[in-house]
């Protein structure tokens, strides 16, 4: 079963990666058509959802997410979580099919330190921590520590430009969806051990509300970074949100050793150098450019020559 586990992430992360680029284009294409700058408007968002190939992305990213979600009931997330990293190469490799700039060298050994550091940090946290349940009070402090830390990471990102702008962005993103993971098992917990309804459909429209504030941010981190970047980010982030709203409100590691902390800490460091180290490559390549160049219209026309005689 768990080879068949890592089939079905395997191909989960390769439509994740087909969505964020199908999608990071259309960004991009609407950002053009409206002018909007750097910043994706409410009304361009509007647009987004005509567009049939953010749709399309959209669809592919439901099947995506679908494949991993089976792969999560059929092999162990030690297992399973390291291999979502494969979307970063997969997403490179889309950019760079689709014209975009091939990753050389140093960009392929950020993915790997990437790749390391999330197999790592996610390996020592299933192997060292106890799951427990998640109560409607640890909940509620989780959801608050979240709403600070989008709202900090979303202002700031309104403050920078480029890349630290999308790493921003994504980072916000990804702090939402690590709510989700946990809020997720608490509604598992809820339907396999009964609990308050009221409890319930609290949960629910919380992972609801969570979902779709993190898709909008990734939205606004694909108008300033490139899509493997993005996507990186959101790998690395969503699991080590999850970990420590895991051991710091649900006291999921009480008896964690002093040692498994530290490497757990230098292995997500790892992972976190090598999402800067992707973005820093990707900045010198110049790989964040519209896929049509946008005409300047103050320019004028030059006057054609007179010809005498």
């Amino acid at each position: 079963m768990t080879i068949i586990g890592i089939a079905f992430a395997m191909a989960g992360a390769v439509f994740a990666a087909l969505a964020a680029h199908m999608q990071h284009r259309a960004v991009h294409t609407t950002m053009r058509d409206a002018d909007d700058g750097p910043t994706l408007r409410f009304r361009s968002f509007s647009r987004l959802l005509c567009q049939s190939g953010w749709l399309l992305g959209l669809l592919v990213m439901i099947v995506g997410g679908s494949l991993h979600a089976v792969a999560l009931g059929v092999a162990p997330v030690i297992v399973v979580q390291p291999v979502g990293v494969l979307a970063v190469g997969a997403t490179a490799l889309f950019a760079a099919r689709a014209g975009g700039p091939k990753l050389t060298g140093r960009g392929w050994l950020a993915v790997g330190a990437i790749a390391a550091g999330v197999a790592g940090f996610v390996g020592i946290a299933a192997s060292n921590t106890t799951p427990t349940e998640v109560s409607g009070f640890a909940g509620l402090q989780a959801g608050k520590l979240v709403a600070v830390g989008v709202v900090g990471m979303s202002l700031l990102a309104m403050t920078t430009r480029g890349r630290a702008r999308g790493l921003a962005f994504a980072t916000a993103a990804a702090t939402a969806y690590g709510l989700v993971s946990v809020l997720t098992r608490a509604v598992l917990q809820q339907v396999q051990h009964g609990g308050p309804l009221s409890a319930l459909i609290v949960s629910v429209i919380a992972i609801v509300l969570a979902l779709l504030l993190g898709a909008w941010l990734v939205q606004q981190a694909y108008a300033s970074a490139p899509p493997h970047t993005v996507m990186a980010c959101i790998t690395v982030v969503d699991p080590i949100v999850a970990v420590a709203i895991g051991v710091g409100l649900l006291g999921e590691a009480s008896s964690i050793s002093g040692w498994v902390a530290v490497s757990g800490l230098l292995c997500a460091l790892l992972a976190i150098g090598g999402v800067l180290a992707l973005a820093r490559f990707t900045e010198h390549r110049g790989e964040n450019v519209p896929p049509h160049p946008v005409p300047d219209s103050t320019k004028q026309p030059a006057p054609e020559p007179v010809r005498i005689g």
